[in-house]
Order: structure tokens, then sequence, then C-alpha cells
């Protein structure tokens, strides 16, 4: 009877721990994924011009091999799923936005004192 619960109170034991590490291997990869998100924003900001894509992502693949993180198959696709996302979104931050809504609140302020 003891050699039973002591089974089950390790299968118990293993079952938590394997959760356990699940949650953390899950709460890495969204950090993982934010930074690489991060960069990928960075380098649309440091990179202009059209087709700069190919250089955009080796700047990013060389921003996580130098924090150490190693490039596999898998985060190379997950960062052209992340770019690919992005376009069809729009979700680029924009730079000029401050410029354009500073534009757009003088233009309002000098047509409604006229």
């Amino acid at each position: 009877m003891w050699d039973v619960i002591k089974e089950i109170l390790t299968a118990l034991i293993f079952a938590g721990v394997c959760a356990i590490g699940a949650y953390i291997l899950k709460l890495r990869k969204q950090e993982l994924l934010a930074t690489v998100t991060d960069l990928i924003q960075k380098a649309e900001n440091a990179i202009t011009g059209s087709g700069m894509g190919a250089e955009k992502k080796a700047k990013v693949i060389a921003q996580l091999e130098a924090m150490g993180i190693k490039v596999n198959s898998w985060l190379s696709a997950e960062i052209d799923i992340i770019v690919k996302y992005l376009n069809e979104k729009s979700g680029w931050f924009a730079d000029e936005a401050t410029d354009t809504a500073e534009a757009a609140i003088d233009t309002a302020t000098a047509s409604s004192s006229t």
C-alpha cells in the first residue's frame, strides 16, 4: 500500500515540476518574442529605405547574438512572422507622428483663428 502511495506522490510531484517548467518556458518565450519585436521596431527606425528587409533582419540577428541569444531556424522564422504581422497591420512605430500631430494642431489653430 505504501509503495502505491509513494508512486502516486512521485508521479504528482513529477507532473507538478513539468507544469512549472512548461510555464517558465512559456514566459521566457514571451519575453524573447517581446525583445525581438522591440529590436525589429528599432531596426525599422534605424535603417530606412525600401527593400532593406534583409539588412534589417541581419541587424536584429546580430543584436540578439550580441545579447547571447542563439538565433536558430525557429527564431528566424518568428522574426519573419512578426515583420509580416506588423506589415499587414501597419503596426510600425512612427518617429514622425509627433511632427505630424504638431503640424495638424498648428493647422487647426491657424484655421480657427481666422
